[in-house]
């Protein structure tokens, strides 16, 4: 199984309007794709003083190929609608890993 994780820092200002944006739209619009198999939201609780929350939004594929098709047919554009919104109110990064368990 393969972990696809994006974390995200978002100005405190805003971060309790963002997380229930995420919650509503950003995730439901990535399980809609039907490609992950489940997803969940975890919040950094050993935040430096920066202005901001922190945030990881994890979403489960099977496969590698499930992953390559998300990554080429959805991402780009689920991001784009994020951005429209938030613009300038958050830093991100994103990992992929195996569950090697």
């Amino acid at each position: 199984m393969l972990l696809f994780n994006i974390t995200f820092n978002v100005d405190t200002n805003i971060s309790q309007h963002w997380l229930k944006w995420m919650k509503a739209n950003f995730i439901p619009m990535v399980m809609q794709t039907g490609v992950p198999k489940k997803s969940s939201v975890l919040k950094l609780l050993t935040e430096i003083e920066n202005g901001g929350s922190t945030y990881s939004f994890q979403f489960y594929f099977n496969t590698m190929e499930d992953f390559l098709n998300f990554d080429i047919n959805y991402k780009e554009q689920l991001l784009e609608r994020h951005n429209v919104f938030f613009n300038g109110k958050f830093v991100m990064f994103s990992t992929l890993l195996e569950d090697i368990s």
